[in-house]
């Protein structure tokens, strides 16, 4: 059965909440028009990433362009993570919240790995994974800096996830981690993995784009360049199954002896 993975590598409309869901809305009607099941946005789609100065108090309006997105997901038939920033009780968090094709919200998971001094001193760390199911597939949800950790995603393939989703904001010059770590995530842990990152300038920060859907080898089943642009990508879990038939590194991890 499998599903198909739409990736929107692209920016929002800065400082205007409302234009950016009908900009959702529209980039949604596509996907589902092209085939997909799933779709991600990047790491603070929603509200914009990179906002120095981002205090509690200041993102009135997220819910109810959640509460729409929910409603985009139902009109389209598809499942959506989308990337925001979250005022919660105990503080301020970069997230990724996960609606499925009836519009019910699934989860909101809280970015663990903060970046760089900004991120550390604005936003609190999850604690938590976050896996849901999306036609016969498991997938996780990682958050761009997440995904520089083997330990993190290596969890989610230990969970039994076939797909791992990475909401990013990628920016110059560490456009390495797009074409170096992201494959070697996919292949050491041999799970599909979607990384969908930013375009365009914010806060001082350039986005490199370099969006990509990887195979259970680190292969790329589709890849994007620097522009916006719509990545679609069909993934059956055979495939994965092929790939770990002849050897599969959780298994053969189980027996080493690490000392």
């Amino acid at each position: 059965m499998g599903l198909t993975l739409g990736l929107w590598q692209g920016e929002g409309v800065p400082g205007d909440m409302p234009a950016t869901v009908g900009a959702i809305s529209g980039i949604a009607r596509d996907a589902a028009r092209r085939g997909a099941d799933l779709l991600v946005f990047p790491e603070g789609y929603l509200t914009g990433y990179h906002l120095p100065g981002l205090a509690p108090g200041d993102l009135d309006g997220v819910e109810d362009a959640l509460a729409e997105i929910g409603r985009i997901a139902a009109q389209t038939g598809l499942c959506i993570v989308m990337g925001t920033h979250l005022e919660t009780d105990d503080g301020l968090r970069n997230a990724a919240v996960v609606v499925d094709r009836t519009g019910a919200e699934l989860g909101r998971y809280h970015k663990r790995a903060l970046y760089g001094a900004w991120e550390k001193a604005t936003f609190r760390a999850g604690d938590a994974a976050l896996r849901f199911a999306c036609g016969d597939l498991s997938v996780g949800v990682a958050i761009c800096y997440d995904v520089e950790f083997p330990e993190i995603i290596r969890a989610e393939a230990r969970a039994g996830v076939d797909l791992v989703v990475v909401p990013t904001a990628l920016m110059a010059p560490h456009d390495r981690v797009a074409r170096l770590m992201v494959p070697v995530r996919a292949m050491e842990n041999q799970v599909f993995l979607g990384y969908c990152n930013r375009t365009g300038h914010e806060g001082g920060l350039d986005f490199v784009g370099l969006s990509s859907i990887r195979g259970p080898e680190g292969e790329a089943l589709v890849e994007a360049g620097a522009g916006p642009e719509l990545l679609l990508a069909r993934l059956d879990r055979s495939r994965r199954a092929e790939t770990r038939a002849a050897f599969c590194y959780l298994d053969d991890l189980a027996g080493l002896r690490l000392r």
